[in-house]
């Protein structure tokens, strides 16, 4: 599938305000908690702008592979050119698929480690999704994920969505829809998962502004973008007022310090 230019502009808005910011630390620490090993295949799913594979793949380094995929065809644009400039290492495989995360990318069994990152709770069918990862991980392989936090916990895009429904327009809640642990814990439980660690941990985010971070969640989080695009130009400047109303006790000499939180999980098959 060849993206059209504004999924290609609005992957990279992705990568430039909110991977660096955001995602990319929680990233490390999902990869960090599966443990790549060298010669191993890896994989992605619903991989972004790919910022797993640019951390994975120093790290099965020799002879390792990485399939990374994701639904949007853009996303994956911006994330092989991102690993291109990134001068990975050559020994290591990386192979892209534009597929949604409930059909089966790879053969059974064939996956040492699966990323699976802010991405369940995203995809059209998470059940059948999680199914298809299983069905693909070698007996005992492992799966490592990270879900958001219920989303009061994530101030920034709580303040967001409060001042969103102020004005009677639905904010984004499907980033945050698997935020209970019990219901993020039952997903892969009902797939066959073992779960050998489930912890909720924190980052604090920081930008240079309020603004910067509304402008970086509007230009590259798709639902918020929607959502944001519904104000009128005259609600606008009084929604921002209101969000940096909301984050004042968040800013600092510096910008703001937006709290995170989100549950990282280690899973076996």
């Amino acid at each position: 599938m060849i993206p059209d230019e504004a999924s290609i502009a609005a992957a990279q808005a992705y990568e430039d305000y909110l991977v660096a910011a955001v995602f990319g630390p929680w990233a490390r620490r999902v990869v960090d908690l599966g443990a790549p090993k060298p010669g191993e295949t890896v994989l992605d799913v619903a991989c972004g702008t790919g910022i797993g594979a640019r951390f994975v793949a120093p790290m099965i380094s020799p002879m390792g592979c990485i399939i990374s995929t994701d639904v949007d065809a853009g996303m994956i644009a911006v994330a092989q050119k991102s690993a291109e400039a990134a001068n990975l290492p050559a020994d290591v495989r990386l192979n892209w698929h534009v597929i949604p995360a409930e059909q089966q990318s790879v053969d059974n069994a064939a996956v040492d480690l699966c990323l699976y990152m802010q991405g369940p709770q995203f995809v059209t069918d998470p059940p059948v999704a999680m199914k298809a990862v299983h069905r693909a991980l070698k007996p005992g392989g492992r799966l490592a994920a990270s879900m958001w936090n219920e989303m009061p916990t994530n101030k920034g895009h709580y303040a967001i969505a409060e001042a969103l429904a102020a004005r009677g327009i639905k904010p984004a809640m499907k980033p945050f829809s698997m935020g209970n642990p019990a219901v993020a814990r039952s997903l892969f439980a009902k797939a066959g998962f073992d779960i050998t660690y489930f912890d909720t941990g924190e980052f604090t985010a920081t930008f240079s502004s309020v603004n910067e971070f509304v402008s970086g969640v509007a230009a590259g989080a798709p639902a918020t973008r929607h959502a944001i695009a519904q104000l009128s130009p005259e609600d606008h400047g009084a929604f921002i007022s209101d969000v940096q109303e909301t984050l004042a006790e968040f800013v600092t000499a510096n910008g703001v310090a937006l709290p995170t939180s989100a549950h990282l999980i280690l899973a076996h098959r």
